[in-house]
């Protein structure tokens, strides 16, 4: 059998807002809120529960392709997938876990470099930083130590394989384009492979320049195959996918291996995770490949050639994107996506020179604190993973142990404040910066921001930050859209409006509360929030608020506490005034004041009132987050969309039946009347889902089936995705109940919600439902005739899952 491994490099950069630590909406990811979301559906929780089809179009297997390919998932989106889909974040660790048990004691997953800089372009300490906190992260998450990790971009000089190898990791993956020379043991004779001509079916030995003989395995996969999978549709057909890898190296004990970005399986190809799915599952083994991972390969094959790899310009490195060097991350190379006839990227070199002047601005004043707050400034910055990973454990405990002595509360915040600075360093220099085709981009505007961020926590602390200097060598980097100007302009126009202070917090939370406030504790924005002594009234179109709002930072434990009040007057009239909170019996008689006039004071009145109690600082809409504008949005646009709505419904009911008849007669309606149609069906299929109340009673839906069979036979389509999301949970739930607690009603209730679910068009919401019982089959579940009509409505094969 010959071996065969697929390695996936699944990843995507850090895409929160660095002051709110929210994902804000991306509208180019639409329908999806954020390309974190999309890109999720659509292959990381896609691979992790790859559906494998018969010849019925019944599911026959749901395979955790994580189990079965080489991969890493960078910790950025690990941890995106831990706060946003537990469940599938939890599959990827079991696959590691499951794979180390079929390869002695080997898992599939390897580490990555933190937030995916460049590493070869960090400086020494950069460069250790991002390795071991990627280390970090992988033995948190997977519970050991990993024997590799995976460089971003494949990026690498001899340097930064010199510190793979003193941190400890066994092997590296590297594009075949970065090998240079190999010779046999003994001799002294180089043979030249710079060609791209490398044989991809060893392991090689990379010795460290020191001359103490210790070696890292490096891997340079097959770049032929990965290319033709990656780009030229190989992983439209499971079968064609293994024919390919046919083609790769034969031999005793040769290997044949590949590796992409894991996003070729789903994202980039559609359903690439069932072609997957399907080709290691069932097509690997009949063509005689055996499907393991390096570590297990390398454990029975040590390599014996020893191998160089290309220095680059000024030893700068290579990567398995660029084709020269590592001119993509530094200067105008001709390496772009998405550049338009005319375009460069001059912008690129200037955009480095600026975060490296504040890199190394903050890097000065965290020396400075070397035996005053920390005793080895950067063995602390290096240890912070600890705190970013597990930010509930004690941070005094913790400073105890990097400090020089006990610190007051001040000393702590600064010295905290001071490793947020540094985290923030790291994160600014992410590698998709530097990717794409300008400076006006969303990943470059995203390094901008942390970059940003880092400057507002030094003025936070008092300190002097060189702004000047960066907007200054920003404004060396012209973008190459007239109308955005050079790369100061961008700062100042998408980066600086998101500056968020605490009381911009105080005052979204205040402008929210004027819809539905609550004295609940809540996390928002990098704070620990808790309000108290709220009060809320209308009279005629004004509603008003008041309470006090307490906020606690999360990284630094810096504490603020405002009085607020807020107002609204209609449309997008929002007023709010907050001041520090002036001590419990001036706020009592603040509110009083505020108060006592509900009814009689005219809105010069209330707008002097607010700000002479409750000022002097005031804030309007601009104040509340991007997505809060959403849940304002009740409140501006309640009457205009119900009267918008009327009227479509009216249009539409008014000329329905003349709208049916010409249908029938085979007439294509105009896109307006079609549009007025579809929304009024929309409208009333989503009122019959809310009448049915989350009702787990089949019958409570035949309004909603009534609906959607009739919109089918008009031919009208409407968008279902917010009543489906919450059926779909239901039907999970009641699965999940069922196999809990066996018993015959239960499943005949669900199997009978679940047909209802088919009949409402909603079967893609059933997904959850489906992995819920073949996970419960799997671990040997009794199946009788009401378990077998379950399987049956959710689409799977019983004969091939039992």
């Amino acid at each position: 059998m010959r071996p065969l491994v697929i390695h996936g490099h699944f990843y995507q950069p850090p895409r929160e807002n660095p002051w709110t630590g929210m994902v804000e909406n991306e509208p180019s990811a639409r329908p999806d809120h954020d390309w974190n979301e999309r890109i999720h559906r659509e292959c990381y929780r896609a691979n992790a529960f790859a559906r494998v089809f018969d010849n019925f179009g019944r599911v026959s297997r749901i395979v955790n392709n994580y189990a079965y390919v080489s991969f890493n998932l960078g910790p950025t989106l690990l941890s995106w997938m831990q706060e946003h889909d537990q469940i599938a974040y939890l599959r990827v660790l079991e696959a590691d876990r499951v794979s180390a048990k079929a390869n002695r004691g080997h898992g599939n997953a390897i580490a990555q470099g933190y937030n995916h800089a460049i590493i070869p372009l960090c400086n020494e300490r950069d460069r250790l930083t991002q390795i071991r906190w990627g280390l970090a992260d992988f033995r948190h998450r997977f519970g050991r130590e990993a024997e590799s990790l995976w460089l971003p971009e494949t990026a690498a000089n001899d340097a930064t394989l010199a510190a793979l190898l003193e941190e400890g990791l066994r092997f590296v993956i590297l594009a075949p384009n970065q090998a240079e020379r190999v010779r046999h043991p003994g001799e002294e004779q180089w043979l030249d492979v710079s060609n791209n001509d490398v044989d991809p079916g060893v392991a090689y030995r990379w010795l460290h320049p020191d001359g103490s003989g210790r070696e890292l395995a490096v891997f340079f996969y097959d770049g032929p195959i990965a290319q033709s999978i990656a780009f030229e549709g190989v992983l439209n057909s499971s079968q064609a996918f293994i024919s390919r890898m046919g083609q790769g190296a034969s031999g005793d004990g040769r290997l044949v291996h590949i590796a992409t970005d894991g996003e070729s399986y789903g994202h980039h190809t559609r359903y690439g995770e069932r072609a997957l799915a399907h080709a290691l599952f069932y097509e690997a083994e009949k063509s005689g490949f055996r499907v393991t991972n390096y570590a297990a390969y390398l454990e029975e094959n040590p390599p014996s050639l020893e191998v160089g790899i290309k220095p680059g310009l000024n030893g700068e490195g290579t990567a398995w994107s660029c084709s020269h060097g590592l001119g993509r991350w530094t200067r105008d190379c001709g390496c772009e996506n998405g550049a338009r006839q005319g375009w460069n990227q001059g912008w690129r070199a200037p955009l480095r020179r600026a975060l490296d002047l504040l890199r190394d601005e903050a890097a000065g004043i965290f020396e400075s604190t070397r035996n005053e707050l920390f005793v080895d400034p950067w063995a602390a910055r290096d240890r912070y993973i600890e705190l970013i990973l597990d930010p509930g454990q004690s941070k005094v405990e913790w400073l105890f142990e990097v400090a020089p002595r006990s610190l007051d509360q001040s000393e702590q915040e600064r010295a905290l404040a001071l490793l947020e600075i540094q985290r923030f360093c790291q994160l600014m220099y992410t590698s998709c910066g530097w990717f794409f085709a300008d400076i006006s981009g969303i990943e470059t505007v995203q390094v901008l921001k942390y970059a940003g961020r880092a400057m507002d926590l030094m003025e936070d602390l008092g300190l002097t930050t060189p702004r000047d200097a960066f907007l200054e060598a920003l404004g060396e980097a012209r973008s190459n859209v007239p109308e955005w100007g050079n790369g100061a302009d961008i700062f100042t126009r998408f980066v600086d409006p998101l500056r968020t202070t605490p009381s911009r917090v105080a005052a979204h939370l205040a402008i929210s509360g004027l819809v539905d406030g609550s004295d609940e504790d809540q996390t928002l924005a990098g704070y620990h929030v808790h309000t108290s002594q709220t009060q809320k009234q209308r009279h005629g179109r004004v509603v008003r608020w008041t309470g006090r709002v307490e906020l606690e930072e999360l990284a630094t434990g810096r504490r603020h506490d405002f009085a607020v009040a807020s107002m609204h007057f209609g449309g997008v009239d929002f007023y709010c005034a907050l001041r520090p909170y002036p001590g419990n019996q001036r706020f009592l008689a603040a509110t009083a004041k505020f108060w006592s006039n509900l009814r009689t004071a005219s809105l010069p009145v209330l707008l002097r009132i607010a700000q002479q109690e409750f000022g002097p600082e005031e804030h309007g809409l601009q104040s509340v987050f991007p997505d809060g504008l959403q849940h304002i949005s009740r409140l501006v646009f309640g009457d205009v969309v119900s009267r918008f709505a009327g009227e479509y419904v009216h249009l539409y009911e008014t000329n329905e039946r003349i709208l049916a008849m010409l249908g029938e007669a085979g007439f294509e309606l105009p896109a307006a009347l079609r549009s007025a149609a579809e929304f009024t069906f929309s409208r009333r299929f989503d009122e019959a889902m809310s009448r049915a109340g989350g009702s787990r009673d089949a019958q409570a839906y035949e309004d909603a089936v009534a609906i959607a069979e009739e919109a089918e036979r008009r031919g009208y389509s409407f968008d279902r995705a917010a009543s489906g999301l919450v059926f779909g949970e239901l039907v999970a739930e009641g699965v999940a109940a069922a196999v809990a607690d066996p018993a015959a009603e239960r499943y005949r209730k669900v199997t009978r919600l679940v047909q209802v679910g088919v009949r409402l068009g909603l079967v893609e919401q059933l997904g959850r439902a489906q992995e819920i019982l073949y996970a419960a089959i799997e671990r040997g579940v009794f199946i009788d005739d009401d378990v077998r009509e379950l399987v049956t409505a959710l689409g799977l094969a019983i004969v091939e899952v039992s």
